[in-house]
């Protein structure tokens, strides 16, 4: 018999998505039939180079200390100086990290659980987030702190624009006016599933707002270096890190996120970090690393490649070329068609594409049902009621798989799309 914690526990079923039985995944030579599953983002396309450099690279150099509980759960000293010199390079920041200031986990998700823990107290406090946007952070800060999540709407503003300030806050003050209090405000910045980053003026607007109303502003920048292309209309990538706050915020509300998932190719290393100036957060974190601590072994094979700065360049450069060749594989499919999707993404590995057409009526249950179908069609993608978005009828096709997937996936979507619009906008 569990407690009543436990039962809500074993209620939550998070653990659905993995155990759920799907059949065999497509493969142009073995099951051209297959389906398509696009359930979770990933850098498909670089796993056979990043898992070939831990191979020659990594695993020899490994050493007995890997073996042991080492510097603590929290990340090795050798790690969070890597990782400091990491982000001091490539991030650009105003105030030099150094590293006292960097704190690892066992993956970004584990660190929003402990961010909500340290930021909230239960269901009378709740954390600001835009609409849409990634659909695990809804269990990932709420399944144990019991907080809150408001969602500010934009209808036509751009949320990428100083304009969105605005959205932001009247979002709060109808948060505050029914008794729950706003602790922190979560970006993902570069955004999912919507693809873009954000601007240093929008940035700063959203920082001062935060300073206003002296809350958190927590950056999620896990997609930092899978920025594939920039324009006029799409900016490139800005850290919170790397903007002058005198006189803006202060230092102490600003915190960023990042990891080894995304842009090194490595879900499988469950390494994020936290990089904060805040003292007191900063211990709390590493206190609660206790129970989500990173193995040692990881910690080696990530401080292995945070060192090699030619070799994670290279990586880089390479990995960008070949996510903007597989954008342009999908987005040209899609405008064949001449179905809608979110034109000015240029980073991630996902386009959101607008299959609102296919609704039998513009509410969430008809998405539900054109998910059903597109499923059975073949297709396995992140819908919008999922990503907490606005309007049904979006979906989050990946091309960060390989050329047959993404032209298979594009082939099946816009066969799907031609023999199944009803007239719905």
């Amino acid at each position: 018999m569990l407690s009543a914690r436990g039962r809500q526990y074993a209620a939550l079923d998070l653990a659905a998505g993995y155990t759920k039985v799907r059949g065999p995944l497509y493969s142009k030579g073995t099951y051209p039939d297959g389906l398509v599953s696009f359930k979770n983002a990933e850098n498909f396309l670089m796993h056979d180079e990043a898992l070939d450099y831990i191979k020659t690279k990594c695993i020899p150099s490994l050493e007995p200390a890997t073996l042991t509980y080492h510097d603590g759960p929290f990340g090795s000293k050798r790690l969070r100086a890597a990782m400091a010199s990491f982000i001091n390079k490539r991030f650009s920041p105003a105030l030099a990290v150094a590293i006292e200031h960097v704190s690892f986990v066992s993956g970004v998700t584990a660190l929003n659980d402990i961010l909500s823990l340290c930021m909230t107290d239960g269901e009378n406090d709740a954390l600001l987030l835009g609409m849409p946007v990634y659909g695990s952070f809804a269990p990932d800060l709420q399944s144990m702190s019991s907080c809150k999540l408001v969602y500010a709407s934009f209808g036509d503003v751009d949320q990428f624009s100083i304009d969105s300030v605005e959205c932001y806050e009247r979002a709060l003050l109808q948060a505050e006016q029914s008794g729950i209090k706003v602790r922190a405000l979560i970006l993902a910045n570069p955004h999912n599933p919507l693809g873009q980053c954000y601007s240093p003026d929008a940035l700063k607007a959203i920082l001062s707002l935060c300073n206003k109303h002296k809350i958190h502003l927590i950056s999620d920048e896990i997609y930092a270096y899978s920025v594939y292309h920039t324009d006029a209309s799409s900016p490139g990538f800005t850290s919170v890190l790397s903007l002058d706050t005198v006189g803006i915020i202060d230092n102490n509300l600003v915190h960023v996120m990042y990891g080894m998932a995304k842009d090194f190719a490595a879900a499988g290393l469950r390494l994020g970090c936290l990089i904060t100036r805040n003292t007191e957060l900063g211990q709390a974190v590493q206190s609660l690393s206790r129970f989500h601590g990173a193995s040692p072994m990881t910690d080696a094979i990530a401080t292995c490649i945070l060192e090699d700065e030619e070799w994670h360049l290279q990586f880089f450069n390479k990995s960008t070329h070949i996510l903007r060749e597989h954008r342009k594989i999908a987005a040209e499919a899609l405008d064949s068609a001449g179905i809608p999707y979110e034109r000015k993404a240029n980073a991630g590995f996902f386009l959101w594409i607008d299959l609102s057409a296919c609704l039998h009526s513009a509410t969430w249950e008809a998405e539900d049902d054109l998910k059903d179908k597109l499923y059975d069609f073949g297709l396995e993608m992140a819908a919008a009621r999922g990503y907490h978005g606005e309007m049904p009828g979006h979906f989050r096709f990946l091309f960060s798989v390989d050329k047959d997937t993404v032209e298979e996936a594009a082939r099946r979507i816009v066969e799907f799309y031609k023999n199944n619009q009803v007239g719905r906008a």
